[in-house]
């Protein structure tokens, strides 16, 4: 989340089965299994495993009712949640939603359609009644704040009843990403912590299986990871929960296009705009 190069001049923002055999009367000499769900994965086939047993194991990594005694592949906590990170870190555009709710009722929100890379529209909100609309584009940020964001962000708004022009300014690649308020378009997925599997259960009609994370340098501290059971292991969910407040992140809309244009209205530029000069 970042604006202009010259940042002293304006006011900042607040804010994816191959299986190789060699077959001797029904039963398996040599086998494995390249499971790329998994990154290539090599998964051997024990010798003596009847022709069905080892086809029940390339089809999938955890499958029930196989039959021949063929034992399926077990993913422990850990590495599902690094499968899922993988699969998430791969995607070309995605949609990610979060509401931050404190305790003593203050909430936040936020909305992003991305690419994950450099390209994405952003859209945030608190309980005072601050409003932010940014939609980066290259090296082009475009940005919206509505007048009680300008108000909370310190900027003079007097005579002004309100505010719904468009801004641009260009990105600066130094700036810390958050630091104004504005998103980099950019997602962590990274696995942390001590990771056990919780409750399977169904987000938007999806089987999805619960892991659940907890680290010590945030004591007290949940994270629940929702992760589709089926397919790809595609992260729908993430709750965490603190003492302090609780941050539910939503992903959907996994590479469909990404339909981030910039706005379709006049734009001025951000120091040649009075508010912001």
């Amino acid at each position: 989340m970042q604006p202009a190069s010259a940042v002293h001049r304006r006011r900042r923002f607040s804010r994816p089965k191959l299986l190789a055999a060699i077959w001797s009367g029904g039963v398996a000499v040599a086998a494995i299994v390249i499971d790329s769900n998994l990154g290539g994965t090599i998964v051997r086939i024990p010798s003596g495993t009847t022709a069905s047993g080892a086809a029940c194991i390339a089809l999938t990594i955890a499958l029930s009712g196989c039959s021949e005694g063929a034992e399926p592949r077990q993913l422990s906590a850990a590495q599902l949640l690094g499968e899922a990170n993988k699969t998430m870190k791969s995607l070309r555009a995605v949609t990610i939603a979060a509401r931050l709710t404190k305790e003593d009722g203050r909430w936040g929100t936020t909305w992003m359609r991305t690419d994950l890379k450099g390209t994405c529209s952003f859209r945030s909100a608190g309980s005072t009644g601050e409003k932010l609309e940014q939609i980066r584009i290259g090296d082009t940020d475009y940005i919206r704040p509505n007048l009680k964001h300008m108000q909370v962000s310190g900027i003079d708004t007097k005579g002004r009843k309100d505010q719904k022009d468009w801004v641009k300014t260009t990105v600066d690649p130094a700036t810390p990403a958050d630091e104004d308020g504005l998103t980099d378009c950019t997602r962590t997925f990274a696995s942390f912590g001590n990771a056990a599997k919780g409750k399977a259960g169904k987000i938007d009609g999806v089987p999805t299986t619960s892991l659940i994370v907890t680290d010590a340098t945030d004591e007290g501290a949940t994270y629940t990871f929702h992760v589709a059971a089926e397919g790809k292991p595609y992260i729908y969910r993430v709750v965490y929960k603190s003492p302090d407040f609780r941050n539910v992140t939503t992903f959907s809309d996994f590479d469909t296009p990404l339909n981030v244009e910039p706005p379709k209205t006049d734009v001025m530029d951000l120091f040649d705009y009075s508010p912001f000069s």
